[in-house]
């Protein structure tokens, strides 16, 4: 549990310490610098009559261009790959900083780097473009004519009204030249092979950081999302959609959030434990989700008639409600404790794996019979109401920081259930 950095306020117990050891497990057995180099050594690596080049964008691009420098060496010509800031931090070349959820003009001119080491490309060459979750505010062209606060301003009202990730990124499509497959456009004839780690349920191509290798996304999607959202989001004309972007890439997802939901089973099985999976692709609000897995929890333990484990992925969504401190993964642990009676025996945790959930900083939590015991439903309540998410579950020590991980495959979450008392 070395990455849990607030162990000593962090309340720690049998179940929640398993849970714990899971998800570590499950971070080392899938490290992006060793899912790279495995995938470069399984296909006997990448060459090129020509130039070498590697660019990259998101938040596990530096372990993700380690696992390539480890695996290519001296032949990458050149590197440039954008990472999140933080205040404080040092960026050195080949890295880039660039800023999440939302770009700024650090993005952008960390783009503008990017986009000019590619105006040497040619057919001999071979561009490979490591991409991961948080790639669509790190890297980003803008449309001509479009400013960044209107970008801004659109893309924070969709995330503040619910919008899920596919959503969000088909309206990021209409002011991006590079999203959907538009950086396509920028290779001139080379050879351009996409290393991906996914963070979207489903592992849809053009919905990873935006799709820059893949395609765009459907109109008839688009115009779904701008007539649900469009009068309180201010979103542009669909006219925008320039569609017919070239293709070319080819695009290789090389971990996602069934691999890791697969280790953190494999973990609790060899600890001797009964495991029921509920899949990867778990979407829905926090309600609708949190409902689902205490019914699947009671279904199952009608069946088993003994205490076990869950495990599932996927991303949930919040409507934003007020200005408090919380994310979805938080608000996913407090739902959890209002559909769950006193009587009921568990435990439950939902973490983001790039380690910080909303304006939380935290990276998750992990909730019990205690947590119920302490927090008064109506006072749980009275937080969620104010999209308060943080401070309740710090005073039950349930909150868990980390930082950032340094990758990013969605969300996890982790249960136990036995029964009642």
């Amino acid at each position: 549990m070395e990455f849990l950095k607030n162990l000593r306020e962090f309340r720690t117990g049998e179940k929640r310490n398993e849970i714990l050891e899971a998800l570590d497990y499950a971070f080392t057995s899938n490290s992006p610098e060793l899912r790279v180099k495995s995938y470069l050594d399984k296909i006997g690596g990448l060459s090129a009559s020509g130039k070498i080049i590697v660019i990259g964008f998101g938040k596990a691009a530096r372990g993700m261009y380690e696992g390539v420098r480890l695996g290519l060496g001296s032949k990458i010509k050149s590197a440039h790959l954008i990472i999140p800031y933080t205040p404080g931090q040092e960026i050195r070349p080949p890295f880039l900083p660039g800023n999440h959820p939302l770009p700024s003009f650090q993005s952008l001119s960390s783009s503008a780097v990017i986009m000019d080491s590619l105006k040497d490309l040619t057919n001999d060459d071979l561009l490979i473009v490591l991409i991961s979750g948080g790639g669509s505010s790190l890297f980003e062209v803008l449309r001509e004519g479009v400013e960044l606060e209107q970008y801004n301003n659109t893309v924070r009202c969709l995330m503040k009204s619910g919008a899920t990730i596919r959503e969000i990124n088909s309206i990021r499509y209409l002011f991006s030249e590079t999203k959907g497959g538009g950086l396509l456009k920028y290779t001139n004839g080379s050879r351009v092979v996409g290393i991906i780690i996914s963070d979207v349920p489903g592992d849809e191509l053009g919905a990873i950081a935006s799709g820059p290798t893949a395609y765009p996304p459907e109109q008839s999607f688009i115009r779904r999302t701008a007539r649900k959202f469009g009068r309180k989001c201010n979103i542009p004309p669909i006219s925008r959609v320039v569609g017919n972007e070239p293709k070319g890439a080819s695009n290789h997802i090389i971990l996602r959030n069934s691999d890791f939901v697969k280790s953190v089973e494999e973990k609790l099985r060899v600890n001797g434990s009964e495991v029921l999976s509920l899949g990867s692709e778990i979407e829905g609000s926090t309600i609708e989700v949190s409902k689902r897995i205490a019914a699947e929890m009671r279904e199952h333990y009608k069946i088993v008639k003994e205490p076990f484990f869950v495990v599932g992925g996927g991303e949930t969504s919040v409507e934003v409600a007020g200005n408090g401190r919380g994310g979805r993964n938080l608000e996913l642990c407090l739902r959890f404790l209002l559909e769950m009676g006193k009587e009921e025996y568990f435990t439950f945790g939902s973490f983001g794996t790039d380690g910080l959930d909303g304006s939380s900083g935290a990276m998750g939590a992990i909730v019990d019979n205690q947590s119920s015991g302490s927090l008064d439903k109506g006072f749980i309540r009275e937080m969620l109401s104010g999209s308060e998410s943080l401070t309740p579950l710090r005073m039950t020590g349930d909150v868990i920081f980390t930082g950032p991980t340094g990758t990013n495959v969605a969300d996890v979450f982790i249960g136990y259930y036995a029964g009642t008392a």
